[in-house]
């Protein structure tokens, strides 16, 4: 059993993620049933009940992070069903960061870097673990906790040293 020194949990729970969302569905329902006299009711059912699906994925999303001697271990749910492991042997260098999401990754989530930056996982703020694996990969995973998981990663790197 791996002695876990590091756990995380994180939402989508910013205050101005939901209003964006609440006024998004306002507008949708507003032009859906009040302006657009032309749609039909199908329509207008369908739009509400993918906005209605949205929401409900922001409820769900969540971010899971875990360091112990075996690795870096994450999950991004609903994305990934299970935990992602990067052992510590496939690490070349791992360490917790300030960083800039939108500048970096174009913003938070499950994101792709088309500026080489690699993958991202994050559900806010700008500090995350940066994992530089040794087949040139590079993974950002999201952190409120930056002092905490930048010694658990010392004290593991060291021991690898």
């Amino acid at each position: 059993m791996s002695k876990t020194i590091f756990e995380e949990k994180q939402r989508f729970n910013q205050p101005l993620v939901w209003i964006g969302l609440f006024i998004a569905l306002s507008v949708v329902i507003y032009t859906s049933f009040f302006v657009d006299n032309e749609r039909t009711t199908e329509s207008q059912l369908f739009t509400l009940g993918l906005f209605l699906l949205i929401i409900t994925l922001f409820l769900f999303i969540q971010l899971k992070t875990r360091i112990d001697d075996r690795g870096i271990h994450f999950q991004f749910f609903p994305f990934h069903f299970s935990m992602k492991t990067y052992t510590w042997d496939e690490i070349y260098s791992a360490e917790a960061i300030k960083y800039s999401p939108i500048g970096d990754y174009g913003g938070w989530g499950y994101r792709i870097s088309f500026r080489g930056k690699g993958k991202a996982y994050s559900t806010r703020g700008d500090k995350g673990i940066k994992i530089i694996l040794k087949d040139g990969k590079t993974r950002m995973i999201g952190t409120q906790k930056m002092e905490e998981a930048n010694s658990c990663i010392l004290q593991y790197i060291q021991k690898k040293s």
